[in-house]
């Protein structure tokens, strides 16, 4: 199906953005298979496989990724022009401890590259049914082999972890990540704890949280806040968006969808907020019903079209000329709406087609309903310090 960027829409690209489970493929095989090790110099070969789901191309353009731990270790993670992938790990007096790198084979296969400052250096190949590379991905696996060992490795929930050994809870000790991202964007999270604070009128959040600072060309253009005992995110671009914060509680998308398909962590937020920004950028830019959101129609007759009529019409499978939400949270309304379309034998023709039948219309209204979450919120409740109300 095809919606438009309503005013209030967020670009959840949650199950792209999440690690363990955002680098992991669906169906994978069950219990800890073992890494296929392979001698150097063998040549591999491999046919080409799917490229992934399309939110792998927001994470392809992130170009280096410097991941931080408790412990002091640094990750630092780049991406090479043919999208190798090499990640330096250093303890926190800045010497080397291990580097690794990702040499692609194809669309779908690695050949991965691990080579500590002591200890035997080996190399692997990646399994497609098992995990997806990413920079995230490479720099948190090279921390879990220095921490772990590498002898006698198994795939684990797309780990490669020794089998002598219990697996590391990495992200749990994750302090800072920053993303580098096309066109200048940077965005660096942070873990902090925020005061208790009435977010939107009789929702109150606080505690521990993961707040994300987005910048362009070292300006700051916009923040972004995971409320992790309340499962809540928030996050504002004060230039693309006009009437406020935007805040997604769980109980927003719990009766439908049983609420987050995952828990967001450090490298999500970083990408969730720089796809909404470069989401509404293009928005803006190219002239779709987002940028009207400053210039609200007048007429009551005005603004109920406005907000039920799409510019754009089709019916494909996912999210039509959106489909960085197919491996998202929103994807369920795209696939809602064309369940809801086959039922009742609609087509690309069907938008508010009142004078035919109001069976299409309800399955319009119901992807609008479903895109549609809580916004125009106190921009400030997002900052560390309390905020109105």
């Amino acid at each position: 199906m095809r919606t438009w960027l309503t005013c209030s829409v967020v670009v959840l690209v949650l199950g792209a953005l999440a690690w363990p489970r955002a680098t992991s493929i669906a169906g994978a095989a069950q219990g800890n298979p073992p890494v296929q090790l392979v001698p150097p110099g063998t040549k591999q070969a491999g046919n080409p496989g799917e490229k992934g789901a399309t939110y792998y191309a927001l994470e392809a353009q992130t170009t280096r990724l410097t991941t931080r731990f408790k412990d002091g270790y640094v990750a630092v993670a780049e991406r090479g022009l043919v999208g190798d992938v090499s990640t330096t790990l250093s303890d926190g007096a800045g010497n080397e401890r291990a580097r690794l790198r990702l040499n692609r084979i194809d669309g779908a296969h690695d050949v991965i590259h691990y080579e500590p400052a002591d200890g035997a250096a080996f190399q692997a190949l990646s399994d497609p049914n098992v995990t997806k590379p990413t920079l995230d991905w490479s720099a948190k696996q090279a921390y879990h082999l220095k921490k772990a060992g590498s002898d006698n490795l198994v795939w684990d929930q797309g780990v490669m972890r020794s089998s002598n050994k219990a697996k590391i809870d990495v992200e749990a000790e994750v302090t800072e990540v920053e993303t580098e991202w096309a066109g200048g964007l940077t965005a660096k999270v942070t873990r902090q704890v925020y005061g208790r604070r009435q977010i939107t009128p009789g929702r109150s959040v606080g505690g521990p949280v993961l707040v994300s600072d987005l910048r362009l060309h070292g300006t700051h253009v916009g923040t972004a806040v995971w409320f992790e005992k309340d499962r809540a995110y928030a996050y504002y671009i004060p230039q693309l968006m006009p009437s406020g914060m935007t805040v997604v509680f769980e109980s927003d998308l719990a009766q439908l969808y049983g609420g987050w398909p995952i828990t967001p962590d450090t490298t999500w937020i970083n990408l969730q907020l720089i796809a909404s920004h470069h989401m509404r950028a293009l928005a803006a830019k190219n002239g779709f019903v987002a940028n009207n959101c400053a210039a609200a129609p007048t007429t009551q007759l005005a603004r109920l079209t406005e907000f039920f009529v799409p510019k754009l019409m089709a019916n494909e499978p996912g999210c039509d000329d959106h489909h960085y939400w197919d491996g998202g949270v929103l994807r369920v309304c795209c696939d809602e709406h064309d369940r809801c379309y086959a039922k009742d034998g609609c087509t690309q023709t069907s938008w508010w087609q009142w004078w035919s039948s109001w069976a299409c219309t309800q399955c319009n209204l119901q992807v609008v309903f479903c895109f549609v979450v809580q916004s125009m919120a106190d921009p400030q409740c997002i900052n560390q310090k309390a905020c109105a109300g």
